[in-house]
């Protein structure tokens, strides 16, 4: 990331499905659209931006009070809002204030659940008709 290059290699290895169509980029992670590019003079250049900045801020105005509030709750693994207001407490954040926290793709993703297989039933006569394995 020091080079602002990233690797599609990496992307896919993670699950990650690239397309690259009419000179657009797209990074695909089940329904959700992770990444967008667009090709100029042979490169993808990132549609959109990076969270970046310093966490200790003093004297935060309300527009960075919350660009710090969502930073340091990535960089504390996506801690919950009590959490957060915790610390702030504990004036352990440097100058963060404690406000609420938007909307979180990677929260609401962390917490998606595979479905359960169905139950299923199955006449067989003989032995060995049925096997169950794992593989």
């Amino acid at each position: 990331m020091k080079k602002n290059l990233i690797s599609l290699g990496a992307l896919e290895s993670k699950g990650l499905k690239i397309t690259m169509e009419g000179g657009v980029l797209k990074a695909v992670y089940g329904a959700l659209v992770v990444m967008k590019g667009i090709r100029q003079n042979n490169l993808y250049f990132l549609q959109g931006s990076t969270v970046i900045g310093g966490a200790a801020v003093t004297e935060a105005a309300d527009a960075d009070s919350t660009d710090t509030t969502r930073l340091w709750h990535m960089r504390l693994g996506h801690a919950g809002e009590k959490a957060l207001q915790g610390l702030v407490k504990q004036g352990l954040l440097k100058g963060a204030k404690a406000c609420k926290l938007e909307f979180c793709e990677h929260c609401v993703l962390g917490k998606q659940t595979r479905v359960k297989f169905g139950t299923a039933i199955h006449h067989t006569k003989g032995i060995l008709d049925y096997v169950h394995t794992d593989v």
